[in-house]
């Protein structure tokens, strides 16, 4: 049983100000004033609406269509809304199902103009229902759930019956699932209009099936025998067969095999009596559409005379010209006019070929390159998953001191752990470039030598591994404190002196750092990173930065064929180019020129602040909800290693039952998780009205979900695996800022 808006809005009795107004033509309306108009309006739209509620909908659509456009044309939004609302309704009766959509999206886009926060509602619960009917029924709840906010803040109980019945219907059609519709059938019960008995009689139903289920038959038995009644009042057939019927499976489950024997009896006259009137409806709805079908009949018979005539026309005018021209000469330019015309024809049939082919490659490439960004989103989240794990334990198994003997094998085991989410980034990275996804260029203040520490810090296995020695040299005139985007810049760097050291043996690797340039504002930096290693060959120097170019090295680390070319990719995005000169036996020297900016004064401080910043988190209580073990694991050691309460939930629900029991100064919520979400779990916990720092602890970063996580309201993001500087500042800094 769907339940409409319209169902609740009073009928209006109308009969004797129509009979006053109908001598008024739309054609008698021009140069009238707005409120003669609206007044005429008025008259034609109840016209309708009765015809609508007489179930004769062809009526009402072509009377609607008639007074729509004189809406339109004196610019009349809300009568425009009004109209287009039974339209849409009336086509949705008549099994159109793209007037119906045509009608409802036209009133969606024209219910943001109008800003009000009715129009809005009435338009999604138009689109919802329209959705239920044709079984688009995911599309259907996406369309309620998106007025309940604007019902509740309007406090219209009214609406909240509509939008909470719908939902639950809709639920019930589409997953069978009882508990999961309860929660709404309850809301819709708390908010049904006084003396709304089919609203009762729905709700009735429905309590008495969810019984039923629950295996109370004798709440059921007492529950059905209380619809049937007020079908009855209502005339419902509809309900009142499924009452019956429900009333007939409690008594067999019961063993009154002779009572519902007896109402066995009862429901086939009800069964007889609806099938005659579905016959009479369908036989309706057939007239209906010979109706529709004979009108644009009519329209293409009139548009085949207009074009006859028309042709007609053109062979008498080309008969006029042709009699006109005798001269030989004019004839053969005639001809000749008639070989372009043919051959310009051809060129356009051609050129619309090549059109429709092009338009097809490119909906087919713009498909394909969503499918690839889908992919390697999934598996960015598959990776990093494992990868947070990984690296996680393995950083506090190196921490433990008790491990100090397996301290070699466990820095394998970071090292390998690492260079794999180097690799899972550079792919994702490499995907971003290509799908011309705008790519942010950032300008924060960063210490440059501890920058560049960091950087060798990561790299010492493999520099351990070849026997190299990595030599950094700063030149001292560059000042400590610089601004610019430090994550592009660490990923060229990490990708120039990985190559480096995978393919230099026992000798020297340079990252050499120069001032070239300063000025008041900004400072010109060249990096140079040198090897003495193999080399690599003039014909070899333009290969190697092509995707997935590999040179036949051998070497302990092969690489990914990746690196450079998200190296020349990256400094391309940041106004720069790299160089290179290399010779075969002497090694290679790869260099590029960066400009940046100068941090100011309070930055130089900063280094002291995040020490403070740090401190400033023991002893806080976070809440970390995870279905993932390991995770919960590394998350938790993390937190206590640094004084910090934590507690952990492994699914949403759970999440929101310890927040809604104990208070907490900052959740961190896995984005994905079975049974409920991180961001499903986020939208309910703002609406409990708690407020709490909630931060996105995700696999997936969140320019990949952008949307969904601007819907959830989280505070901040951080995307594992992550550094746990990193990953400390970015709570301390939520938690100062709150």
């Amino acid at each position: 049983m769907r339940v409409y808006l319209t169902i609740l809005i009073p009928f209006i009795f109308f009969n004797s100000i129509f009979a006053q107004k109908q001598n008024d033509s739309i054609e008698n309306l021009a140069n009238k004033p707005v409120s003669t108009v609206k007044t005429h309006l008025d008259s034609l739209t109840e016209s309708m609406i009765s015809d609508y509620y007489k179930e004769d909908y062809s009526t009402a659509i072509l009377k609607g269509n008639e007074i729509l456009k004189l809406a339109k044309e004196n610019e009349l939004p809300n009568e425009i809304f009004q109209i287009n609302s039974y339209l849409a309704n009336s086509y949705h009766y008549l099994k159109d199902s793209i007037k119906s959509f045509e009608y409802a999206r036209e009133n969606t886009e024209l219910a943001k103009k109008l800003k009000t926060p009715n129009s809005i509602i009435s338009a999604q619960i138009d689109l919802g229902n329209i959705y239920f009917a044709f079984k688009e029924y995911d599309k259907a709840l996406n369309a309620f759930n998106k007025a309940i906010p604007l019902a509740e803040k309007q406090e219209s109980k009214r609406t909240l019956f509509i939008l909470n019945y719908n939902i639950s219907e809709t639920i019930l059609v589409q997953f069978k699932d009882y508990k999961k519709a309860k929660p709404y059938l309850d809301a819709a019960e708390k908010n049904i209009p006084k003396g709304f008995k089919i609203g009762f009689t729905g709700i009735n139903l429905f309590k008495a099936n969810y019984a039923f289920m629950d295996e109370d038959y004798d709440l059921a038995l007492k529950l059905y025998i209380e619809t049937v009644e007020l079908a009855k009042q209502t005339n419902f057939n509809e309900i009142l067969k499924k009452a019956y019927e429900g009333y007939i499976n409690c008594l067999v489950k019961k063993g009154d095999y002779k009572t519902a024997y007896k109402i066995s009896k009862i429901t086939d006259s009800i069964s007889q009596s609806e099938q005659q009137k579905d016959i009479e409806k369908s036989a309706k709805i057939l007239t209906v559409s010979l109706k529709k079908s004979q009108m644009q009949e009519a329209l293409e018979n009139q548009a085949l005379r207009s074009e006859l005539i028309i042709e007609k026309a053109d062979k008498q005018n080309k008969f006029l010209i042709a009699s006109v021209i005798v001269s030989l000469l004019l004839l053969a330019l005639v001809i000749n006019l008639l070989k372009v015309i043919k051959h310009r024809k051809k060129l356009n049939a051609l050129l619309k070929k090549k059109n429709q082919d092009y338009l097809e490659a490119k909906l087919e490439s713009e498909k394909l390159a969503k499918s690839k960004s889908r992919f390697l989103s999934t598996m960015s989240h598959e990776l990093r998953t494992p990868l947070y794990g990984i690296i996680g334990l393995s950083t506090i198994l190196n921490n433990d001191k008790s491990l100090k003997s397996h301290k070699t094998e466990l820095q394998s085991l970071k090292f390998s752990a690492d260079y794999l989410l180097n690799l899972v980034n550079d792919v994702l990275t490499l995907n971003k470039m290509d799908s011309n996804e705008k790519n942010e260029i950032e300008s924060k203040s960063f210490h440059l030598k501890d920058f560049l520490y960091n950087i060798k810090e990561s790299l010492e296995y493999i520099t351990g591994q070849t026997d190299n020695n990595l030599i950094i040299t700063l030149d001292s005139k560059i000042p400590h404190w610089i601004k610019g985007d430090q994550t592009k810049i660490s990923q060229v760097l990490i990708n120039l002196l990985g190559n480096a050291l995978k393919f230099t043996n026992q000798g020297e690797v340079k990252l050499i750092v120069n001032l070239i340039e300063s000025t008041k504002d900004h400072l010109k930096i060249l990096f140079e990173v040198k090897d003495n290693g193999e080399g690599i060959s003039e014909n070899d120097q333009k290969k190697i930065f092509e995707e997935f170019g590999q040179l036949n090295h051998q070497s302990l680390f092969q690489g990914s064929g990746l690196g450079l070319t998200i190296v020349q990719k990256l400094l391309i995005e940041m106004k720069s180019s790299i160089q290179l000169k290399s010779t075969i036996g002497k090694g290679s020297n790869f260099f590029f020129e960066m400009t940046f900016g100068i941090a100011t004064e309070e930055h130089i401080n900063q280094d002291k602040e995040d020490i403070s910043t740090i401190d400033i988190l023991r002893g806080k209580k976070i809440l970390v909800v995870d279905d993932n073990t390991i995770n919960l694991l590394v998350t938790k050691k993390t937190l206590e290693s640094h004084g910090i309460q934590a507690d952990i939930a492994s699914n949403g629900q759970e999440g929101i039952d310890k927040i809604i029991e104990s208070d907490y100064d900052m959740v961190l919520m896995d984005v994905f998780m079975p049974q409920m979400d991180g961001i499903e779990a986020t939208k309910r916990i703002r609406r409990l009205g708690k407020t709490v720092t909630i931060i996105a602890l995700t696999a997936v970063t969140q320019n990949e979900q952008d949307d969904h996580f601007k819907s959830a309201q989280f505070d901040d993001s951080i995307v594992k695996p992550y550094k746990i500087n990193t990953f400390l500042k970015t709570i301390a800094a939520n938690i100062i800022k709150e």
